[in-house]
């Protein structure tokens, strides 16, 4: 026993000793929030998860399966220099694509809710949208960096970036991930503007991706009725209205400090995708304006920190392939829990994407995780960086 004992504490020395120089204070964080979110899955799932499966705990047992799947692929790609992605990302973009070719075939592709956005592997479902965020980023700071110098002409500076990111955005959009293909698109142009890509071509790719949004919800009447519905939500409040007015009951009955964790009453039946999509809300029924500060502070201060990482990688040590995947990893998750937030509260139109960290959803969480493992990489390099040159 002595032994065991023994190997351990070498092996947590050898691993803190080797990854000395991260920003821990960002490891703290998602921890924190990872935490937080399987405590409010529980919360928000055990009466449904009873009565649909017979077993409160399903689906807390298996977010606490992809939380520590996560914490393997934080691990994994924490370990990895991150100027590995700068040559990987062709790759990986190639891998995503035939991943979401293989989401529309059936019998390989899961359909879900009216979405066929699932890869079925028997055990589980993975979802390549989730990736394909990831590795689009990865891939637009990539052609980024190897342009920088000809981002004023209009073929390098805009056409390299997302001329292969097109029929990513397309296959999206089929499955169909509307929210995903917009966050990309959103991230996509963060990243080419303050790469320095003439305005003129921005705000003209942009107000035709607009008109080209505009068409897309016209044209789909489902769609449409989410337009419509986030206008007024009380034109149909017992059907497309329905999840929407419970949200936003079940913020209203939150007050300042909340019923108290695990007495919310909108999980009970009344808040389709409580657990999902809509944890935001039951959050903020328990626990009250108190709790959804809180959540909206860390991702705050979530987005500061990795803002921070990829300043540093810039400045510390010119590197701007690290400089615009961080902030890529940081927006992307940043701006879709906001949206997420968003939708919860009444303010945006439905999407269907998730809280980052605390909504329950494998892929999700373990993609996220990973993403976090290569923004702390950067930031391993950063400080190593940093204190050599002190």
């Amino acid at each position: 026993m002595a032994t065991i004992s023994k190997n351990w504490l070498t092996s947590f020395k050898l691993f803190f000793s080797k990854q000395r120089g991260g920003d821990v204070l960002l490891i703290i964080l998602v921890m924190a929030m990872v935490l937080f979110g399987l405590l409010m899955v529980y919360s928000a799932s055990y009466i449904f998860a009873e009565e649909r499966t017979g077993d409160g705990y399903s689906f807390i047992r298996k977010q606490l399966f992809y939380a520590l799947a996560g914490f393997g692929a934080l691990f994994v790609t924490s370990r990895i220099p991150h100027q590995k992605w700068y040559t990987w990302a062709p790759i990986a973009l190639g891998v995503v694509l035939s991943m979401l070719i293989l989401v529309m075939i059936p019998g390989v592709g899961a359909r879900v809710g009216g979405a066929q956005r699932w890869i079925n592997l028997g055990l589980f479902r993975f979802q390549p949208a989730e990736l394909a965020k990831i590795v689009g980023v990865m891939f637009v700071g990539r052609q980024l960096v190897r342009h920088q110098r000809d981002l004023h002409d209009f073929k390098k500076g805009v056409i390299s970036p997302v001329a292969l990111l097109l029929p990513l955005m397309v296959l999206l959009l089929f499955q169909p991930d509307f929210g995903s293909t917009a966050l990309l698109a959103g991230t996509t142009f963060i990243l080419m503007f303050i790469a320095g890509v003439r305005p003129l071509y921005l705000f003209g790719g942009l107000f035709g991706g607009l008109g080209a949004a505009a068409m897309l919800v016209i044209t789909s009447p489902y769609r449409m009725a989410r337009v419509m519905t986030f206008i007024d939500p009380w034109r149909d409040p017992a059907g497309k209205g329905f999840q929407v007015i419970q949200s936003m009951l079940g913020l209203h009955n939150g007050s300042l400090f909340g019923q108290g964790l695990g007495n919310g009453k909108e999980k009970l039946f009344f808040l389709p995708e409580a657990h999902n999509d809509f944890i935001f809300a039951v959050i903020g029924e328990e626990l009250g304006f108190i709790g959804i500060a809180a959540v909206i502070c860390a991702y705050i201060f979530f987005i500061y920190r990795g803002l921070r990482i990829s300043w540093s990688a810039l400045q510390e040590r010119h590197d701007r392939f690290g400089f615009y995947l961080g902030c890529g990893i940081s927006l992307l998750l940043g701006m879709q829990a906001f949206i997420n937030m968003g939708v919860v509260m009444g303010l945006l139109p439905t999407k269907g994407l998730t809280l980052p960290f605390i909504s329950y959803g494998g892929s999700a969480l373990t993609l996220n995780l990973m993403a976090i493992g290569i923004l702390y990489s950067i930031s391993k390099a950063n400080k190593g960086a940093f204190y050599e040159q002190e």
